[in-house]
């Protein structure tokens, strides 16, 4: 069998509802003692009641949550969840960075890789939904160059010692100090999405991409294609077109985990250029979900 490089990482759901009585305490505890090598949030800070934005990860358009559903902090919830691991990675995919002033969100994070001893990962995202961009006063328009100039302020900010100047919409006076910084040298940014500007986002600002796609099944020929563009746009900027992290979000289906065909399909995604896979799985038994944790263990070792 030919052995590959990829890591395994756990996708939890936006809040506890219909758990098992996990919370996100116990899928935690289960993803951090079965051993993988990340966990992941994702980010909404209001949802919309009949929203007439079309939702880019489904093939109806439609959203897959109500309204009303509880959809926790990816903040709150990682720093939670960093006293609650002891080496899993903790994860946002996709946080809506252009939302989020770049010197607090750098803030934030500096504080929590420290006290998770260097574990924070940033999935950044543009967005999709306008009118949670119109609930926060934030440009939904404009927000492509937001997102450039966050990441750039972020990293500046990541020094300590941001250089006054304009980054994009924002400012930052001479004299401005933010401590701690990271644990991290460099804290990895993917960014996610699939339009020429997201991947050439990726390849040149970022340290790699996240991908989804509907229904949770990327084809290995779509994969290649874009490993080929973000390999481009990174030698196109003068970087390794071979050292950008590729990381992909995967359904679990407890139909699939457990057959041979599912993991010949993982192995494709990896030969076709993923260096990690990131698994959605249900939890309503935590039984079960316990036994797909163990199969997608016992498949991560053999890659």
């Amino acid at each position: 069998m030919t052995r590959t490089t990829c890591s395994f990482g756990i996708h939890l759901p936006p809040g506890e509802h219909d758990t098992d009585g996990l919370g996100l305490r116990g899928m935690a505890a289960l993803v951090d003692r079965r051993g993988f090598e990340s966990l992941w949030v994702s980010d909404h800070t209001v949802l919309i009641e009949e929203p007439r934005s079309r939702y880019p990860f489904s093939e109806s358009g439609e959203f897959y949550l109500q309204a009303d559903s509880d959809w926790y902090d990816w903040v709150v919830a990682l720093s939670f969840l960093a006293a609650a691991t002891t080496t899993t990675r903790l994860g946002v995919a996709v946080a809506v960075i252009p939302h989020r002033h770049p010197i607090l969100l750098a803030k934030q994070l500096a504080t929590l890789d420290r006290l998770s001893g260097g574990r924070v990962s940033l999935g950044a995202g543009a967005g999709w939904l306008t009118e949670e961009f119109d609930a926060l006063g934030v440009p939904f328009a404009a927000r492509g160059k937001r997102m450039d100039a966050t990441i750039d302020l972020m990293r500046a900010t990541w020094t300590g010692a941001p250089p006054p100047g304009e980054y994009g919409p924002f400012t930052v006076p001479p004299g401005v100090r933010t401590h701690p910084t990271p644990v991290q040298e460099r804290v990895p940014i993917l960014v996610g999405g699939e339009s020429p500007a997201a991947l050439r986002r990726a390849a040149s600002r970022g340290d790699g991409w996240f991908g989804t796609i509907a229904g949770g099944r990327m084809e290995p020929g779509h994969l290649r294609e874009v490993v080929a563009t973000l390999r481009a746009e990174a030698a196109a900027a003068g970087k390794d077109p071979h050292g950008l992290d590729v990381t992909l979000r995967v359904a679990a289906r407890a139909g699939d985990v457990f057959t041979p065909a599912f993991e010949e399909y993982l192995r494709d995604l990896v030969k076709s250029g993923a260096t990690r896979l990131t698994f959605d799985l249900g939890w309503r038994s935590a039984s079960r979900s316990d036994e797909i944790l163990h199969r997608l263990r016992e498949l991560s070792d053999a890659f």
